[in-house]
């Protein structure tokens, strides 16, 4: 290999030779151009007739082949440096951003590096004229995260605010010593979000603050550097100083020493959150929106708790700024980056889940990253260990609850999602439960496969309490079979499918043997399966309550998942010649089965 990697670097060094009079440049040389040489295992200079615009001689671009060479492209760098931070796709000490993660190539035919040398070439031309200045919007974040040096150890901050609201509006703020900081469109989501990860919210570290939305994209040498020019900008949005003044109070409203606020800019590539931090200045602390209610530290010239409207903007440009790093975690970035049409459908849909055994505790996590956020979940027995091979969750829950532990697993790991209630008994016999699920749900999915809390799910059906449509799921002996009938006409036409002991009239798979196998407790059976066999019917299932949800339906509709005939041979059973005369062929399985 390595002999191969000698013979690579020599190949590129004849085309960039035979192509462009490329001169391979010594070790000793390397150091003068500031790049880091031991990065790379060749690099070559090629001279360009482009004029450096800060400097009186011509742009030398260096290719720099790296060790991985020709698997990872070379890197190119222009001579004399390109400022960083004045020129769009300018990187440190002069390195080009070139090709973009959809720029593809063949890395056994070196000719590529030729299209790299070229697109580098324009590239170089473009920014220099100020032609692509707009990219600076279009790569706001990779331009702002370079503007600023992070104190050490400060964590990334996490946003988990509307960016369809494209107000300058109050918002709400936690500073928490292992978590960083929070924003929140509302005090209750902030709540709930700093309880599901586990901490409890206190106000000594919660507090107003302030979004400020911009119609277009700061060019990196104009970030702010100070309060005033956050001051100015809301001066010019409202129209009015008193009213930006009370914005400002809003940030500095905190009792935290260095407040934080929240910047919003709509790009060509959709809405992109930063944040910045005031560094220092005035030391005052006070009330959110209470502009007269600051409390000046002794010695700035002002009774306590006020500062004169007069004084604010020189008080202010005395404060600096400087930008933060700061990640969304919104559903609407994290569930498909702004680009999921159905959140705005399922986000609005509260599923209750009855039963949280094999099925249904797994079908969860795949709701949640549909979309769904509220739940209301019932299950009677606590996970053991035998559970864990087919379970959503881990040993960690054996002895748990299974409803109470998938509250816990699922509002920890979505922090946006809400478990409304979580019944720890036969959901039928607790009122609050039935109650619950009968009042706030949208769509019920049935996961238990017992007769009897489908029957109990029919009672209430044929008495108007339970009106909304409810998903039966189930799956067949040795899971060569999941079910999914979704029940919506407002009868239990799903009870058609079984004899009146919940017996399946007509299965998709049929054996001539005992499917069962007794555990070591009087009575106790099993039906030995894997989780594997099951993962594709929770997607078929979670897609049928998805479009259900988003499209709705007046008829009642069934789908199977049936799985391959490899699995149906290696636990000795057969497709059923009933099914297959009534509902078609089912030949080597593995696919979605629709029956209605």
């Amino acid at each position: 290999m390595p002999n191969e990697r000698t013979d690579s670097i020599d190949a590129l060094g004849q085309l960039l030779f035979t192509g462009y009079s490329a001169k391979r440049i010594s070790e000793r040389d390397i150091k003068g151009l500031g790049i880091p040489s031991s990065l790379y295992a060749a690099i070559w200079r090629i001279q360009t007739e482009i004029k450096h615009p800060e400097e009186d001689k011509a742009i030398q671009l260096i290719v720099a082949a790296r060790a991985s060479f020709p698997f990872s492209a070379p890197h190119i760098y222009t001579h004399p440096a390109l400022e960083i931070l004045k020129y769009p796709h300018v990187e440190e000490r002069g390195k080009l951003c070139v090709w973009g993660d959809e720029v593809s190539f063949d890395p056994q035919d070196i000719t590529y590096v030729e299209h790299l040398v070229k697109d580098s070439h324009s590239l170089v031309k473009d920014t220099i004229s100020g032609s692509l200045d707009s990219d600076f919007s279009a790569g706001l974040l990779s331009y702002w995260v370079r503007s600023y040096t992070p104190p050490l150890k400060e964590k990334k901050a996490t946003c988990l605010c509307n960016v369809k609201d494209t107000r300058t509006r109050e918002i709400y703020v936690a500073y928490e010593s292992s978590k960083g900081t929070i924003f929140a469109e509302t005090k209750e989501q902030l709540d709930n979000w700093l309880s599901n990860t586990g901490i409890k919210p206190n106000q000594k570290f919660c507090s107003t603050t302030l979004l400020i939305n911009l119609s277009e994209a700061w060019k990196p040498s104009e970030y702010p550097t100070n309060l005033g020019e956050i001051l100015s900008i809301l001066e010019y949005q409202c129209g009015n100083p008193v009213m930006a003044a009370e914005a400002v109070a809003t940030i500095l409203g905190s009792s935290r020493r260095y407040p934080a606020f929240l910047i919003q800019t709509n790009t060509p590539n959709g809405a992109v959150i930063t944040a910045m931090s005031c560094v220092g200045g005035i030391g005052t602390r006070g009330h959110a929106g209470q502009l007269d209610l600051h409390e000046s530290t002794i010695g700035n010239g002002f009774r306590d708790t006020h500062i004169p409207l007069r004084f604010l903007d020189t008080r202010c440009i005395q404060l600096g700024v400087r930008g933060m790093d700061v990640e969304r975690r919104d559903p609407s970035w994290v569930l498909g980056r702004d680009s999921n049409p159905l959140l705005s459908t399922t986000s609005g849909t509260t599923i209750g889940i009855i039963g949280l055994g094999s099925i249904g505790s797994s079908l969860l996590p795949l709701l949640v990253k549909a979309g769904f956020r509220k739940f209301v979940l019932c299950d009677g027995e606590s996970l053991e260990a035998a559970n864990v091979g087919r379970h959503l969750l881990g040993m960690t829950y054996v002895g748990v609850n299974k409803a109470e532990a998938c509250k816990h697993y699922i509002e920890r790991n979505y922090p946006w999602a809400e478990v409304l209630h979580a019944g720890t008994q036969e959901w039928f016999e607790n009122g609050k439960t039935v109650d619950i699920l009968t009042s706030e749900c949208d769509l019920i999915v049935s996961a238990t496969a017992e007769w009897a809390s489908d029957k109990a799910i029919q009672d209430l059906i044929e008495r108007g309490r339970l009106t909304c449509s409810v998903a039966f799921c189930f799956t067949e002996a040795h899971a060569v079979a999941t079910h999914c009938y979704i029940n919506n006409s407002g009868s239990f036409n799903y009870g058609s499918l079984f004899d009146n002991t919940g017996d399946l009239l007509l299965s998709c798979a049929k054996f001539n043997h005992r499917t069962t196998k007794d555990t070591h407790f009087c009575g106790g059976v099993f039906q030995p399966y894997g989780g594997v066999e099951l993962s594709f019917g929770h997607s078929m299932i979670v897609d049928a309550i998805t479009e259900l949800a988003c499209n709705g339906s007046q008829a009642d509709s069934y789908r199977v998942w049936v799985g391959s005939r490899m699995l149906l041979d290696s636990v000795g059973g057969k497709w059923n010649d009933d099914w297959e005369q009534k509902h078609g062929m089912i030949d080597d399985g593995s696919k979605i089965l629709k029956v209605f």
